[in-house]
């Protein structure tokens, strides 16, 4: 198959959930586009992360998109357009547009059966995606807004989820990298994880001051790390 006249060599695989709750997982979508990948003999690279794609700022699709502009795949593939955007449609379809007409690369998404390489699915049916994935969020939100509104109405105080440290995780971290400072240190336990569970590295200085991380030495004394 052919992308602005030249073949497919390689494919950036991305996938996405919003949250790493039992019910998502970015695997179900990862086992359909990698036999999608197989069946057609391509080399493929996955990008998969856990982030909003109404709100948040996805990082590794930032990260894939900087790749696509190096000119380093020549086709994106997605298991849905809403896995890749539910932002305004005119900032999606505004995407899409730069990486094939301007990057040259194909866009394929597997569910809808959009390829930018068909012409009137391309045009017709595309928009028609981008329009529904953000109408999907922005109905989502004024739900979730009216449930606030009604709890409230009826006692409940809304106030923000407090950031959990996951205490095992930073201990062995602590041990592993001793002479990084806390930033540096917040960066590596922050590495990996869902925007959800990330913390700053404040609230991880505070945790260490308080968690007994002693050494005893050999004269007996006890040291604080």
């Amino acid at each position: 198959m052919l992308t602005n006249g030249k073949p497919i060599q390689k494919v950036a695989v991305y996938a996405r959930c919003s949250t790493t709750d039992e019910r998502q997982t970015v695997d179900v979508q990862l086992v359909e586009l990698r036999r999608y990948c197989e069946a057609m003999g391509w080399h493929y690279e996955e990008f998969a992360e856990y982030d909003s794609a109404y709100t948040g700022e996805q990082p590794k699709l930032q990260e894939l998109l900087t790749r696509i502009r190096r000119q380093e795949f020549d086709c994106l593939l997605v298991y849905s357009l809403d896995r890749l955007s539910r932002k305004a449609p005119s900032y999606t379809n505004r995407l899409l547009d730069e990486l094939v007409e301007q990057q040259g690369v194909q866009f394929i998404s597997k569910l809808e059966g959009i390829d930018s390489a068909n012409e009137l699915t391309w045009n017709v049916v595309r928009p028609i995606f981008a329009h529904f994935s953000n109408l999907f969020s922005r109905n989502l939100s004024e739900k979730i807004r009216a449930g606030i509104r009604h709890k409230q109405q009826n006692g409940w105080k809304a106030g923000r989820k407090p950031k959990v440290v996951n205490v095992e995780r930073l201990k062995k971290l602590r041990a592993e990298y001793k002479s990084y400072g806390y930033r540096k240190l917040a960066n590596v336990y922050n590495e990996g994880l869902p925007s959800s569970q990330q913390v700053c590295f404040s609230l991880l200085r505070k945790v260490l001051l308080r968690l007994s991380f002693s050494v005893e030495h050999e004269n007996g004394a006890i040291s604080r790390c």
